[in-house]
C-alpha cells in the first residue's frame, strides 16, 4: 500500500474514475473491520459469560451454556463442543462434517469465521515460518 499511483497520463474523467473506485474500496475495507471488530466484541461477552457459568459446573451438565435451555433426552439432547468441551444444545450449535463433531456457535465464531476474515491464520502462519522476517516480525502480536 505505500506505492502511489501516478494518474498524471490519465484523462481527468478517468483520474476520477479511478478515484472512486480507491475511494469505494478504502470504504468496503473499512465496513468489513467494523463488522470484525463488532463480531470480536461479541465472542469476548459470550467468553465472559461462558467464564462465569463454567464455575458452576453442574450447571452445565443439564443445560446449555449458551442459551440455558436445558437438555432434555430427545427434545434437546446435548452435545460437547470440540474447541470449548462445553455442553451445548442443538439451537447452538453446528455439526462440521470434516471434523466429525460439534462446534458450539461462539468457537465457530472465535476460531472460524473471525480468523478467516481478519487473515489472522494467514499472519500466524507467515509469523510462524519467519519468525524474523521484515514486518511481520514486529507490526503483528
Amino acid at each position: 500500500m505505500g506505492r502511489k499511483l501516478d494518474l498524471s497520463k490519465l484523462t481527468d474523467e478517468e483520474a476520477k474514475h479511478v478515484w472512486e473506485v480507491v475511494q469505494r474500496d478504502f470504504d468496503l475495507r473499512k465496513k468489513e473491520e467494523e463488522r470484525l471488530e463488532d463480531l470480536k466484541c461479541k465472542i469476548e461477552k459470550e467468553g465472559t459469560k461462558r467464564e462465569l457459568l463454567s464455575n458452576q459446573s453442574h450447571l452445565n451438565e443439564t443445560h446449555c451454556v449458551h442459551c440455558l435451555q436445558p437438555f432434555k433426552f430427545l427434545v434437546n439432547s446435548k452435545r460437547q463442543c470440540l474447541d470449548c468441551h462445553f455442553y451445548t444444545c442443538k439451537n447452538c450449535s453446528r455439526y462440521h462434517k470434516k471434523e466429525q463433531a460439534w462446534i458450539c456457535d461462539p468457537c465457530r465464531l472465535s476460531s472460524r469465521i473471525v480468523k478467516i476474515g481478519s487473515l489472522e491464520w494467514y499472519y500466524e502462519h507467515v509469523r510462524s515460518r519467519f519468525k524474523r522476517f521484515g514486518s511481520y516480525s514486529m507490526g503483528r502480536k
